[in-house]
């Protein structure tokens, strides 16, 4: 069905025209990745899930169809990968013990931090792992020894002397398979199949970075540097992967003996259902710790996280950055001082030993702006905003400029891309230093800039505040989510050696491995805590983030952004009990929610405990682009205080009741926390909670959307379609076209959608089955179109030449599938199908 590639059961009949909801490694992404589905060709990869106590030979009922089963996942899921035509998947779908089958969506590949963020926070690896305080574990001798990290990524550069140095028995990277080759490419189909070996390299970078993270030894200092590590390769050197390659990952994991599994990749907007997130819980079930990032999306509202985060099982850690950033150093006599700066993506680098020549100051210098002096053979000192990297360096390049300057037009570093190389380096600075260049320029100085090779630390005007591409929670589902934060807000950390060894990236990519090496350490120190515990200890032992869009009213950030906050690994290490479970979701509705948690003893001694409670600020409104409110539920215990003696476990009744205050439509939450008597570590629970009718967040309001359209072309390169809009008694042809499509906006994820086709002369309806569990569309115009052409393709010969209307029906997130007030509807106007 939809060419949305994300969480799509059965088949595809249709395509992304926009923004795609895609799945991606988890680097910071300034806005969703554009990316459209291609063509489907006559076979394609299936995810086909049985019912509950079914098993591959439920297929023995369909011999007579054409399909090749490609992998049974019978460990880690319950189900197959078959390869099939869109019909033949259809009716796969149809037989009795076949519970869904997903058609396997594409995760998009990693590119370079530079091309991808606007921020260029650089920070050591080391200030990141004091933050956690796994600096002061390692001061105890907890490093990670005899635990198993796998990774899977693009692999890891084992040559790297951070990393070990070798692969096999007796290195640090000891276990690895690459499941798809240097070329695989699942986006292309010419590269889709995979070609498998033993040998995990890295030719990606993002993998090495990540493994860095977990436990590099050497320059620069990992979370866990003593782990030995699995490598699973599940991208090519560029590209994309697939569900099915991501699970067989899984599965190996599984079965080399990982005790934790990193996976900083996801698929965004997303249901906990979805295979990936499925197999993950497996995995937990079978004592494996599997850790995922939650998502960049942050800044396409709520209700943004990623699969396999948001699996119930999976701990999803959310980013926060760092105090200070590393960058590379120009330094300005004028100033006496060395500033950061960063090169604009495809912009010549500035050499080393040389100098600028003087700064003059050209304005904003977007095309209809006026030049504030002459720049011919001088460096031009440009305000970023209003037009784009490129239109200002053009215009700089053209009036004469030997470099240019473009500094931040709000607090902090950046940097970016999207010009062509003209042969002048662009290099970009903070508006702190941009600012006091201009001031030099203004009377007169024409400062100059000179390069030595060498770093400073610049800081950051987000430190220790959640990073501003983390993706909000909760799950569609109303699921807590994430669980926690570690610091991904640009961090330092190890890429392959023909790289240049140490590269800056920022993503919850760079979050999520802090939380993995963090559970090292705790299995380091306690082997038989289960993932469960793992979860738990991380999660009551984190410290809360601050709300950062407005500091000055003290609040603390959205429970479903941070979730219980940035770990501290010490705290988790030395918790003397247990709040369980640490994520709770209290639901919709307007009144009082009550819950029950259970504290347990892990002390020596009796100890007394209190409860409080302390808010964190709501979302409110639109779920793209949320407002934000400080109400305060109202929160009582019972009991509040209470005694527990060693091994002892009580239950504690809470009930939250938001308030007539806030608003109808927010998402709200707050942290529980359990204060021992005495000193000793607070044990802190999150929740969070919809006011309201969760049912009445619409899906299908638009004022565009949806609507029909012809598709013009599909461009091959991005394999995006572009459409125009009806002309007045049009007819469409399937054979000779043009062809039709639906334009469909979901506001909200869907937990179901059905297209139906009904002849306007003959009341005859045409009916396909149904997709369950839906993504939201990323933006506000963002859509799908449901393409008729893949409709018959599934149904050949279904829709006759006549007059016909579409109806696409949505069913709401939570909703009942057999009451009608829970689906919303839409019918196209008449159309003609011709021969």
């Amino acid at each position: 069905m939809p060419g949305l590639r994300t969480l799509r059961p059965l088949p595809p009949a249709w395509r992304r025209p926009l923004a795609a909801a895609v799945a991606l490694p988890l680097l910071a992404l300034a806005a969703p990745a554009a990316q459209a589905e291609p063509e489907d060709g006559p076979a394609q990869v299936w995810l086909v899930e049985f019912a509950e106590g079914a098993d591959a030979s439920a297929l023995g009922e369909a011999r007579d169809l054409d399909f090749e089963v490609r992998h049974d996942f019978e460990r880690i899921w319950n189900g197959v990968s078959v390869e099939a035509d869109p019909a033949t998947a259809r009716r796969l779908g149809q037989l009795g013990l076949v519970e869904r089958v997903w058609s396997d969506v594409v995760f998009t590949g990693p590119a370079r931090f530079e091309q991808i963020t606007e921020s260029a926070a650089v920070p050591e690896l080391a200030q990141a792992i004091q933050t956690t305080r796994a600096d002061i574990a390692h001061e105890r001798g907890i490093t990670g020894e005899g635990v198993k990290v796998g990774v899977i990524d693009t692999g890891i550069d084992y040559t790297h002397p951070d990393l070990g140095g070798c692969f096999g028995p007796g290195c640090r990277v000891a276990y690895g398979t690459d499941f798809v080759g240097d070329e695989f490419d699942s986006d292309d189909p010419e590269l889709s199949e995979p070609d498998p070996d033993d040998d995990p390299a890295d030719c990606g970078g993002h993998g090495t970075h990540v493994a860095g993270i977990v436990g590099a030894d050497g320059e620069v200092t990992g979370v866990a540097p003593d782990v030995e590590f699995g490598a699973y390769k599940v991208f090519g050197c560029e590209g994309s992967t697939s569900a099915e390659v991501i699970m067989q990952a899984l599965e190996t994991a599984l079965e080399d003996g990982m005790d934790v599994v990193n996976l900083s990749l996801g698929q965004s907007y997303q249901w906990p259902g979805y295979p990936t997130a499925k197999a993950a819980d497996r995995l937990t079930e079978e004592g494996v710790a599997v850790v995922a990032s939650m998502g960049n999306d942050g800044e396409t509202g709520v209700y943004s996280g990623s699969a396999p985060g948001v699996g119930e099982d999976v701990i999803a850690v959310a980013s926060t950055d760092n105090p200070a950033q590393r960058m590379d150093a120009a330094y300005v006599p004028a100033l006496d001082r060395r500033i950061g700066y960063r090169t604009i993506e495809e912009s010549p680098e500035p050499e080393t030993g040389t100098a600028t020549a003087p700064l003059a100051w050209l304005g904003r210098a977007c095309a209809d702006d006026a030049s504030e002096s002459d720049v011919d053979g001088k460096t031009a000192l440009i305000v970023r905003g209003t037009c784009t990297f490129k239109e200002k360096y053009e215009r700089a390049v053209a009036e004469g400029a030997t470099g240019v300057v473009v500094y931040n037009d709000r607090p902090g570093p950046f940097g970016g891309g999207g010009i062509e190389d003209l042969g002048v380096p662009i290099i970009a600075v903070t508006d702190t230093d941009g600012t006091d260049l201009r001031d030099l320029a203004a009377i007169g100085e024409a400062p100059v800039l000179e390069f030595a090779g060498e770093t400073v630390l610049v800081e950051l005007p987000r430190g220790g505040l959640a990073s501003s591409f983390t993706a909000y929670g909760p799950a569609p589902d109303l699921a807590f989510k994430p669980d926690v934060a570690a610091p991904g807000g640009g961090i330092w950390s190890t890429v392959p050696v023909a790289d240049g060894s140490y590269e800056a990236l920022s993503g919850t990519s760079m979050s999520s491995p802090h939380v993995a090496g963090a559970a090292a350490l705790l299995l380091d120190a306690e082997p038989r805590l289960e993932p469960r515990d793992l979860r738990t200890r991380l999660a009551n032992s984190a410290k809360p983030v601050p709300w950062g869009d407005n500091p000055d009213l003290g609040e603390l950030e959205a429970a479903h952004r941070q979730g219980t906050g940035v770990i501290d690994i010490v705290d988790a290490l030395d918790a003397e009990a247990c709040l369980y479970p640490a994520g709770v979701n209290v639901g919709d509705g307007t009144g009082p929610r009550t819950f029950e948690l259970t504290l347990t003893s892990r002390d020596r001694t009796a100890r007394d405990y209190t409860l409080t409670h302390r808010s964190t600020i709501a979302t409110t409104g639109d779920d793209r682009d949320p407002g934000f409110s400080a109400a305060e539920p109202e929160v009582t215990f019972a009991p509040q205080e209470l005694r527990l003696h060693p091994g002892q476990s009580a239950t504690v009744e809470v009930t939250v009741e938001p308030g007539a205050d806030l608003p109808i439509g927010s998402v709200f939450g707050g942290r529980i926390t359990a204060r021992p008597e005495g000193g000793g570590e607070s044990l802190t629970a999150a929740y969070s909670g919809y006011q309201g009718d969760y049912l009445s967040i619409p899906v299908l309001e638009h004022p565009e959307f949806p609507r029909l359209a012809a598709i013009v072309a599909q461009d091959p390169d991005t394999h995006e379609f572009e459409y125009r809009d009806l002309v007045d008694g049009e007819t469409f042809s399937l054979a000779e076209g043009p062809d039709l499509a639906a334009l469909v906006y979901l506001g909200h994820q869907p937990a179901a959608l059905e297209v139906s086709a009904a002849n306007a002369d003959t009341d005859e309806t045409v009916e396909w089955d149904p997709e369950s569990f839906l993504p939201r569309s990323p933006g506000p115009d963002d859509t799908m179109g449901i393409h008729l052409e893949d409709l018959v393709e599934q149904r050949p010969s279904a829709l006759e030449p006549g007059r016909w209307t579409l109806t696409v029906k949505v069913l709401k997130a939570l909703g009942d599938p057999e009451d009608p007030d829970h689906w919303e509807e839409w019918t196209s106007p008449v159309f003609t199908l011709a021969e």
